[in-house]
């Protein structure tokens, strides 16, 4: 479908902003975090504007390299006339194309722009112009063009799914200064000193373009867990029902011996008050949530895999951003651990999430079948976006000339949904998550999620993975905070703090005695519902980084244990903040191209 195929980018404003809830709003209730901290809620509006600027010329960018390309006259033009069809019959948000010469249009699909040349005002550096946004039957449009008064190529953009991902979070001003999308409720007083909430605002370099992200007054905590839910481990011969019935109680949900349990009328203190001293209970403990984030569109494209065996290709992929956006993959040296290893099929990568998109193009050659651990069956749709994400970083189709490129090319991904549409999930869902992704083959397991709740039941599941053999690693929170975060905290799992591009400690980060080791975390490009692509920020994109390396070490190497695989990824690490260990940074940040020749000398005693 070549690059119009993956115009429609989602806007990661609204993901940032959830980033903030992730631990913030929903995972911490303690004095010591971040919530009511001024700056630190200024730093990740910051953040937020700067991801979605990122995303935003994505997104511009793809149109401009096809529309130079034809310009340049290097494709035939019938050629070009029948590309055109299909992109509008693929594509809702491409309105309408046509080509232009000496006033007459001689080619054009859809519906076809109105505007000439010379009323696209807004000249970018590389000769691309735009016009400013505007409404044509109720939907909030743009034009871009390439090319001269005489003969030029020109697009209609409908901007409708970029409002719907930002207008509830963010604002944006075309470069005349015109609000066209935004929150409504947000103060954009233009005096930030008269504003009654202050904001972040942030120009598009190049376009013209300001973003405005104000986080707003703090909510109200949510919800730690289900009240009036409890979950109970039952001792092995106790029938959960009979039992539950006895104490006037129902089984909501099960886990071999454990179960959660609803009595109608009595709070989640008086179930744990009452059930204390039942000898056929052998631990209980409120029905914990934990949570991540997102929003998805319907997905579209195929996956092209085109994996080059070749030295030259190993060590620069040719996805379309991977030179310009992906600065996370050089630093942890990932180019040069591709002439190592690219992966093995034999050693998959199990994503507990949100679930995936299975039909994203940059996903689908790497999936190998998933788990909804709500449902107990084989439907992983991501209906919130975080997963798919995550999914993307860690084993993103490669070499294929589309989006991405992912640490990891070919080993499998297993997406195991235990977070829902909310981006919620419980310490049921995810234990069975993880047991099942260690029961069906999973080599590593990565979990971008977390909450300062440590749960029984979530700590048997990774014991039974770790008893496995099964590397895991989690991601360590976003609110700048010494707190354990589980199940980031687990002395088996392998806890990652997260840094910028700069090679320092990311501000959100959080920290600690627990801390392993460090990877990118700022302004990171990953795959989204829909064939989409979004730039994102958090722990939960450093710990994808050293999940998709433990399965390049675990590719290498297969007979390397849990532990073997832990000591290889902190002892390579390259030390940051205070020499040493330090609560900051773990070990160091990761480095893949030292883990794999470490693995590789191991592999050849």
């Amino acid at each position: 479908m070549d690059h119009f195929r993956r115009l429609a980018f989602s806007f990661s404003a609204v993901l940032l902003l959830v980033l903030v809830i992730w631990f913030m709003s929903d995972h911490q209730q303690n004095s010591t975090g971040e919530e009511d901290n001024p700056a630190f809620k200024a730093s990740m509006d910051e953040l937020a504007a700067e991801d979605m600027s990122l995303t935003i010329n994505m997104f511009i960018s793809q149109l401009e390299r096809d529309l130079l390309r034809w310009s340049s006259g290097s494709v035939p033009l019938e050629e070009q006339k029948e590309q055109l069809r299909e992109e509008i019959d693929e594509h809702p948000h491409i309105n309408g194309l046509k080509l232009s010469q000496n006033g007459v249009n001689i080619a054009e699909a859809g519906e076809k722009p109105e505007k000439s040349f010379v009323e696209l005002t807004n000249e970018k550096s590389n000769g691309i112009r735009l016009s400013s946004p505007y409404v044509k039957e109720g939907t909030k449009r743009m034009l871009m063009g390439a090319g001269d008064e005489t003969e030029y190529w020109m697009a209609e953009v409908n901007l409708t799914f970029i409002e719907d991902f930002v207008k509830d979070t963010a604002a944006l001003a075309d470069s005349n200064g015109q609000f066209f999308i935004g929150n409504e409720e947000m103060d954009l007083s233009f005096s930030e000193e008269e504003a009654e909430l202050p904001y972040t605002k942030k120009q598009i370099e190049d376009i013209g373009w300001q973003i405005y992200v104000q986080s707003g007054e703090e909510e109200p905590d949510g919800p730690h867990a289900k009240e009036g839910e409890v979950i109970v481990n039952l001792l092995p011969e106790i029938e959960a029902e009979e039992w539950a019935e006895k104490k006037g109680a129902v089984v909501i949900d099960k886990l071999d011996s454990k179960a959660i349990i609803r009595a109608p009328g009595r709070t989640t203190e008086q179930l744990m008050e009452g059930l204390s001293g039942d000898p056929a209970v052998t631990w209980l403990e409120p029905n914990y949530m934990y949570s991540r984030q997102g929003k998805i569109e319907k997905s579209g494209g195929r996956a092209r895999n085109s994996v080059s065996g070749k030295e030259a290709d190993r060590s620069s992929p040719d996805d379309e951003f991977y030179k310009p956006y992906q600065w996370n993959l050089e630093q942890v040296g990932a180019n040069k651990a591709w002439l190592f290893s690219t992966g093995d099929e034999t050693v998959p990568i199990a994503v507990i999430d949100s679930g995936a998109d299975p039909e994203h193009p940059d996903l689908s050659g790497r999936i190998s079948g998933g788990y909804n651990a709500f449902e107990n069956n084989g439907d992983y749709h991501d209906e919130h976006g975080h997963g798919t994400h995550v999914a993307g970083i860690a084993g993103a189709v490669t070499n294929n000339s589309d989006g991405i490129a992912g640490l990891s090319w070919n080993n499998p991904l297993l997406p195991v949904k235990a977070l829902d549409h909310n981006a919620e999930g419980s310490s049921l869902s995810i234990a069975r998550g993880i047991v099942w992704a260690a029961d069906n083959g999973a080599k590593v397991i990565n979990l971008s999620l977390g909450d300062s709740h440590d749960s029984e039941l979530m700590h048997d599941a990774i014991r039974y993975a770790y008893e496995k053999d099964v590397v895991l690693i989690a991601a360590s929170g976003n609110d700048n905070v010494h707190i354990p975060m589980y199940p980031a905290a687990y002395e088996e799992v392998l806890a990652v703090a997260a840094v910028t591009p700069h090679r320092e400690r990311a501000f959100f980060s959080n920290y600690g005695n627990h801390i392993d080791v460090s990877a990118p975390g700022e302004h990171i490009p990953g795959t989204y519902p829909g064939s989409q692509y979004v730039v994102m920020s958090g722990t939960s994109m450093a710990s994808p980084h050293v999940a998709g390396l433990a399965g390049l070490i675990r590719s290498v190497n297969p007979d390397l244990s849990n532990e073997e695989v832990y000591e290889i990824i902190r002892s390579t690490s390259d030390d940051a903040g205070d020499k040493g260990y330090d609560p900051y940074y773990g070990y160091g940040i990761i480095n893949a191209e030292r883990a794999l020749k470490k693995t590789g000398e191991a592999n050849n005693r």
